[in-house]
């Protein structure tokens, strides 16, 4: 068994953890937090997902039991939580170089695996997107993604990561090749790669990447029916890091089964 720790368990991303993590085989729920003054700080994280009382409640730090942390909080909680010098998932986006190198600097001590999207399909996706990307030399690219009305940082991880896809599928650099949105006169540039976001409602996620030319269009679609797609993901990512060494890991290394 797999003993983890769910970090900002009253979340929307927390909660479907707490239920993933309650009912997946080879998973036990060690803990979760949450912020000091938190109104679910106390609560029977069962409770929390609708799984009913588990004995087990939200405290404001993650027991010592926890073999595996994971976190889909804010960048600035994220690497707060790096001084627990612990094995860790995480799925939070819209961190900076900065935030980003910080957790590499943490990784030399304890396995890492950071990834904007713990999806199994959207990790797979980006291997065919490199592939097309490189057969259709010379089409337009735009990338556009929807995400719910609370959704923070813009463009999504997902969406930056797909691009990149794209982008080395190409042999680009995608920090110079990417325009985010477009606004007055702002005619395509020969190369570049366009990422649009959407926001509103209650939409879990959907990713849209468009080959133009002008005899066709070629698109690939994926679309997140429920969180749970990325708590199971992150699951999987956790048992990975429970028992690799210390590093820096990516979703394509989980699935692989790299260590």
């Amino acid at each position: 068994m797999t003993r983890v720790a769910i970090l900002g368990a009253a979340g929307r991303m927390g909660r479907e953890l707490c239920r993933a993590a309650l009912e997946t085989e080879g998973i036990e729920l060690a803990g979760g937090t949450e912020e000091p003054g938190s109104l679910e700080m106390g609560t029977d994280l069962g409770e929390l997902c609708g799984a009913g009382t588990i004995g087990i409640v939200a405290t404001e730090e993650p027991p010592e039991e926890a073999e595996v942390f994971i976190e889909f909080t804010t960048p600035e909680a994220t690497v707060q939580h790096l001084s627990y010098r612990h094995p860790v998932v995480i799925g939070t986006t819209g961190l900076s170089e900065e935030q980003r190198a910080k957790i590499e600097e943490a990784a030399k001590g304890v396995p890492i695996v950071l990834a904007p999207n713990m999806s199994v399909g959207v990790n797979l996706l980006c291997d065919v997107i490199r592939e097309l990307s490189g057969k259709l030399a010379g089409y337009d690219i735009e990338v556009i993604e929807a995400h719910h009305r609370g959704k923070k940082d813009a463009p999504s991880g997902t969406a930056q990561l797909l691009a990149r896809a794209a982008a080395e599928g190409r042999g680009q650099d995608l920090d110079e090749v990417a325009v985010y949105g477009r606004e007055g006169v702002s005619p395509r540039r020969e190369g570049e790669i366009g990422v649009h976001a959407l926001r509103g409602g209650a939409v879990v996620g959907e990713h849209r990447l468009i080959f133009y030319s002008e005899g066709e269009e070629v698109e690939v679609i994926h679309r997140a029916l429920s969180r749970r797609t990325f708590a199971d993901g992150a699951l999987r990512a956790a048992k990975f890091a429970a028992g690799t060494m210390p590093g820096l890991y990516g979703m394509k290394d989980v699935l692989e089964g790299k260590k």
